[in-house]
């Protein structure tokens, strides 16, 4: 699988470069160039499969040949290890609550995911590698859970002063380990533009 840029200024890249790069070059978000379908017979057979087969299934072709298949596995385990309720809101319509894991954020799925991903993708490195990230409360807590005593990786998470809610803030500035927690004088803008700025300086990235 390939990704593009939204930008579309930006070549293509693999999912282990579209993961470990965050944004394309050109400031875009990167965005698969297909959605692949599931295999005949995917739907019919759900309710014999457990949450981490399911998972598997519907990764496996985004993820292409950048990760073993027991890794992405394993993956899938560790990203789904908590449970997702499924709720009925009427008798056609139901909802799967993905906001019952460890910082109670439907964000902690792909937070999780991701710190998974790369952690095998950088276990065999030398050099640590810096996660830098802008937040408005949710976020920044997935991010820091997830990555949290991952080897290789420090990460550093950017928060508007006093416009995130207090729990959000203990979860952000209380874990310590190898998750930096900086409060800015400004919004989430403010640091949203920081961390596009760092991403965007050659010589940074070096």
């Amino acid at each position: 699988m390939l990704y593009y840029s939204l930008n579309k200024r930006a070549v293509l890249a693999g999912f282990k470069e579209a993961v470990i790069n965050g944004q394309a070059p050109d400031g875009g978000l990167y965005f698969p160039r297909f959605i692949p379908k599931l295999e005949k017979g995917f739907l019919a057979e759900l309710k014999n499969k457990s949450k981490e087969q399911i998972a598997f299934e519907v990764i496996r072709p985004y993820v292409g040949n950048d990760l073993e298949e027991e890794d992405l596995f394993a993956i899938c385990g560790e990203t789904v290890n908590f449970e997702f309720p499924l709720v009925y809101v009427d008798e056609h319509i139901a909802s799967l609550e993905l906001f019952h894991g460890p910082t109670m954020a439907f964000k902690d799925v792909g937070a999780k995911f991701m710190s998974a991903c790369m952690a095998r993708f950088f276990r065999k490195q030398q050099w640590k590698v810096t996660v830098l990230v802008a937040t408005s409360g949710d976020t920044g807590s997935a991010v820091a859970n997830a990555f949290l005593n991952v080897d290789g990786v420090e990460v550093v998470i950017l928060y508007p002063s006093g416009k995130v809610s207090k729990l959000q803030e203990q979860q952000l500035t209380t874990l310590g380990n190898n998750v930096i927690a900086l409060e800015v004088d400004g919004t989430f803008d403010d640091c949203q533009r920081m961390v596009k700025c760092a991403f965007s300086d050659a010589e940074l990235n070096r």
